[in-house]
């Protein structure tokens, strides 16, 4: 899939993205290893929230993919139901060698329960698969809570970059285009539908013509 800027002046579709999870489990990193393909070893916690965009394509249509990073320090947490109301796609993100991070991805859901689950996209993202030799939560142990709750699931590194095309260029593009054609196609059926309403509609104020016309007493 081919990243591109849209200069034209059409209207661009807008995907929502934001990672949540413990402080130190790299959020900002994964975000900085998929939009500029660079890794900071000297850590800078998030203050509050921050906001980056990257235009993609997707088989023709300009997407704009807004990332939202939300700081995972406590007295921040109340911004989440702020910033998620309108969300598309949620990453959980937890260290694979702590497993206090991976245990409170329970806690960091229980702040989405004012969202529609139904329309919005969601993938458990184990952080620093480069500390495997420390590795405290299972791959499979993660990979069935994923399971379990419909969840996509990648391990990445964004020390290195392992995973993170795969989960961003691959799997949560997947997810999107598979919407956009749903989309596409529930646009065109209720288009169907109000031209046949309208046709409907002349055709019978036709017959009501043409009842009332004398020539035809």
């Amino acid at each position: 899939m081919n990243r591109k800027k849209n200069n034209s002046d059409s209207e661009e579709i807008r995907y929502k993205l934001i990672v949540i999870g413990d402080e130190l489990v790299g959020k900002t990193a994964i975000l900085n290893r998929f939009k500029n393909n660079q890794f900071n070893a000297i850590y800078e916690p998030t203050v509050g929230l921050e906001f980056q965009s990257i235009p993609i394509l997707i088989d023709d249509q300009s997407v704009n993919l807004l990332l939202y990073d939300v700081s995972g320090h406590q007295k921040f947490r109340s911004l989440i139901p702020l910033y998620a109301s309108d969300v598309n796609i949620i990453l959980l993100i937890y260290d694979i060698s702590k497993n206090d991070s991976f245990n409170n991805i329970d806690k960091w859901l229980s702040f989405l329960n004012n969202i529609n689950k139904n329309e919005v996209i969601y993938a458990l993202v184990g952080n620093k698969s480069d500390l495997d030799y420390n590795r405290k939560v299972k791959s499979e142990e993660a990979e069935k809570y994923a399971k379990s709750h419909n969840f996509i699931f990648q391990e990445v590194s964004a020390m290195n970059g392992d995973g993170i095309q795969e989960l961003f260029m691959n799997k949560l593009l997947d997810k999107i285009r598979t919407q956009l054609i749903q989309k596409n196609k529930n646009l065109m059926e209720d288009e169907e539908e109000k031209l046949k309403v309208n046709l409907q509609s002349k055709d019978d104020s036709k017959k009501k013509k043409r009842k009332c016309c004398p020539c035809f007493k």
